[in-house]
């Protein structure tokens, strides 16, 4: 599990990779942090593409990030975007970002800490096993 200085640190790698969307004149940016278990951090935000089905989203980019570097065992993910939220509003994960953390936490075996962060400095946590109450493929028995 993540420490709370690794939690930290995760939600401000992904708040500063707010700064790089693609292109550069897109109006929101959606952008996450994973931490892996040697506690590495890898960042990303999303590479919009005008057909949209294209779109590589933060989530999905920062998994890319860690696994190209050898490292596809992720303990928490950190998410965010510049939308324009109230107090107590979180960007979440899109459906398809929860399929592929999902199924990254069924390759790994480890629980995956989910930490959603508004641009109010405000954070809310949830394990990702709560964010996907009927996965596919089914959670494994124990």
């Amino acid at each position: 599990m993540a420490t709370d200085k690794q939690k930290e640190k995760l939600i401000q790698e992904a708040i500063s990779a707010l700064k790089n969307p693609y292109p550069k004149d897109s109006k929101n940016s959606y952008a996450a942090a994973v931490l892996t278990d040697s506690g590495n951090i890898y960042s990303a935000n999303y590479y919009h593409s005008d057909t949209r089905s294209l779109t590589i989203h933060g989530e999905q980019a920062a998994l890319v990030h860690a696994a190209s570097h050898g490292e596809g065992n992720i303990v928490a993910i950190a998410v965010t975007s510049n939308e324009d939220l109230e107090r107590g509003e979180f960007t979440a994960p899109c459906h398809m970002c929860k399929q592929v953390l999902w199924e990254s936490r069924l390759r790994s075996g480890i629980p995956m800490l989910v930490i959603l962060a508004n641009p109010h400095g405000e954070t809310k946590e949830v394990l990702l096993d709560e964010l996907v109450p009927l996965p596919w493929p089914a959670r494994k028995k124990s």
